[in-house]
C-alpha cells in the first residue's frame, strides 16, 4: 500500500503520521522509508532536528516544476522518477498546496489522507513553531516572540489555511482523499481510527486499536517529542486571540469554517466528500466576497 498524507503545517500532521505508522506496523506492513536507504541518512541521524526520528520520514515537496524529497529544512533533492521513488516507501508526508502536478502525483498513491484543524488554533501553533529555537536556527527572522509574530502574520496564516484546505476538499472526491479532523481525533479517537482503518482497508483487533490510542496519546508523544509538541488541545484560540484577530478570522475564513462546522459549536466536525463541484465554486465565491471586507 502506498499512502500520501497531507495537511497545512501545524494541523496535527506529526500526530497523523504516527497513527498511520502504528496502523502499518500492527497490520504487518513494511514501514521502512526511502530516505533510510539513502547515503545521507547515516549523517542526517546526527543532525539537530526538531524531533527524534525526523530524519527517516519521507517528505515530498510538490510544485508546478518538480517534485523533491527532503529531510526537514536541511537537505533537499529532486525526485527524478516518481514511480521509482514511491516503490521504495509506503508512507509519504507532504505540506504542499495543490498545484499543476498534484493530480499526477496523487494518482501514483493508492491512499491519500488529509488532516484539517481549526485555523485559529493552527495559527497559534504555527506562531509558536516559527519562533522556536529550531526554526530560528534554520529560518532566521526578526521576531522571536510568538505573540508578535502572530500579530504580524495572522492574516497570512489564515489565507494559507483557507486555500490549502479548500483546494484539497474540492478534489477529495475525484482523487479519493480521506479527510481527517484533528478535533475528532481528540474527541473520539476510536471512531476516527475506525474510519481511517476502513479507508485503508486494514483490519486490526480491538486490543491493537486500544494500543494505538495509548501509544499516540498526547502525553506519551510529548515525552518523546518535547520540542515539537506543545498543547494538544482544541479551542485554545478563545483564550489567546484578540478580538480583532477573531474578527479577521471570520472575515478571511468564516465561510469555510461554517462549511466544516467550526462555527456551529458542534463537538464533531464533518465533511461530505460527495459534494458537487458547484458547491465548492459557490464556497469560493463566498470566501472571496467575505475577504473583500478586509481588503
Amino acid at each position: 500500500m502506498k499512502i500520501l498524507q497531507g495537511g497545512v503545517p501545524k494541523c496535527g500532521n506529526f500526530w497523523l503520521y504516527e497513527i498511520i505508522q502504528k496502523i502499518l506496523y500492527k497490520s504487518g506492513a513494511n514501514t521502512s522509508s526511502y530516505i533510510e536507504k539513502h547515503p545521507i541518512y547515516s549523517l542526517a541521524k546526527t543532525w539537530d532536528l526538531n524531533f527524534p526520528g525526523q530524519a527517516r520520514i519521507d517528505v515530498l515537496e510538490i510544485t508546478d516544476l518538480q517534485c523533491s524529497y527532503r529531510i526537514s529544512s536541511i537537505f533537499k533533492m529532486p525526485v527524478l522518477n516518481l514511480k521509482e521513488y514511491v516503490e521504495q516507501t509506503n508512507h509519504v508526508w507532504t505540506h504542499s498546496p495543490i498545484c499543476k502536478r498534484s493530480r499526477d502525483v496523487f494518482n501514483v498513491f493508492e491512499k491519500k489522507i488529509y488532516i484539517i484543524r481549526d485555523p485559529r488554533d493552527r495559527a497559534l501553533s504555527a506562531a509558536k513553531y516559527y519562533c522556536s529555537d529550531y526554526m530560528l536556527k534554520y529560518f532566521p527572522q526578526e521576531e522571536s516572540e510568538p505573540e508578535v509574530f502572530l500579530k504580524k502574520n495572522f492574516d497570512q496564516l489564515m489565507h494559507e489555511w483557507v486555500w490549502h484546505v479548500w483546494d484539497h476538499l474540492r478534489l477529495s472526491h475525484s482523487l479519493d482523499i480521506h479527510i481527517v479532523f484533528y478535533e475528532n481525533l481528540l474527541s473520539n479517537f476510536q471512531q476516527e481510527l475506525k474510519r481511517l482503518t476502513d479507508y485503508l482497508e486494514v483490519d486490526l483487533e480491538d486490543d491493537q486499536k486500544e494500543e494505538i490510542e495509548k501509544e499516540v496519546s498526547f502525553s506519551n508523544m510529548k515525552k518523546q517529542n518535547p520540542k515539537h509538541l506543545k498543547t494538544g488541545t482544541s479551542g485554545h484560540w478563545k483564550s489567546f486571540l484578540s478580538d480583532e484577530q477573531i474578527e479577521n478570522a471570520e472575515i478571511i475564513a468564516g465561510p469555510l469554517m461554517q462549511f466544516l462546522g467550526y462555527r456551529s459549536g458542534s463537538s464533531r466536525i464533518y465533511f461530505n466528500k460527495s459534494s458537487s463541484p458547484a458547491v465548492f465554486e459557490e464556497l469560493k465565491q463566498e470566501l472571496i466576497l467575505s475577504q473583500k471586507q478586509r481588503y
